[in-house]
């Protein structure tokens, strides 16, 4: 299997087993048309009064990096130009979000293992391009990700609590 291949399934089991835990299923879409590698479904009680839509929805655009968040407290990432245009479209039924997965170098290294536990390294980063500006760019824009977007399960909750209110940050 190619690296790129790797880092793609790599990133899908890491936001899956945030995922699992926090009880929302996933769906891995065959094409990727409109920048959207995964999308996640909550579960959320159709009794809650504050709740806008009881199976929200995620959609998620995955991408690997070995490169990590910078002096200036970021991630800088170069997206490719057809993502970014997706991405940032107002028009999306569901909120849509970058995902960014820094991973070692070398993938021996990308998950540690022993008798008690496994860990994934390092973090994955989230971010939202909506109303994001158009660009001249004709390949890339680099994307500076704030490292307080650390995808956790707290913050990963939290976008699906607000997509469940009906907000997409």
């Amino acid at each position: 299997m190619f690296k790129t291949n790797k880092k793609e399934e790599f990133s899908i089991a890491y936001v899956c087993a945030l995922a699992a835990q926090l009880g929302f299923n996933h769906s891995k879409l065959e094409v990727d048309d409109e920048s959207v590698d995964i999308e996640f479904i909550g579960n959320y009680p159709k009794s809650d009064p504050t709740i806008k839509t009881w199976n929200p929805h995620l959609e998620v655009q995955l991408k690997c990096t070995k490169n990590g968040p910078q002096p200036d407290h970021y991630l800088h990432f170069s997206l490719p130009i057809k993502n970014y245009n997706d991405l940032r479209e107002v028009r999306r039924s569901s909120p849509a979000y970058l995902i960014v997965l820094h991973v070692p170098d070398s993938e021996d290294d990308w998950i540690i293992e022993n008798t008690t536990d496994i860990t994934l390294k390092y973090n994955a980063y989230w971010f939202s391009l909506k109303n994001y500006p158009a660009t001249t760019n004709t390949t890339t824009v680099t994307v500076k990700i704030p490292v307080a977007n650390r995808l956790t399960k707290d913050s990963f909750k939290n976008l699906m609590d607000n997509s469940s209110k009906g907000i997409a940050l």
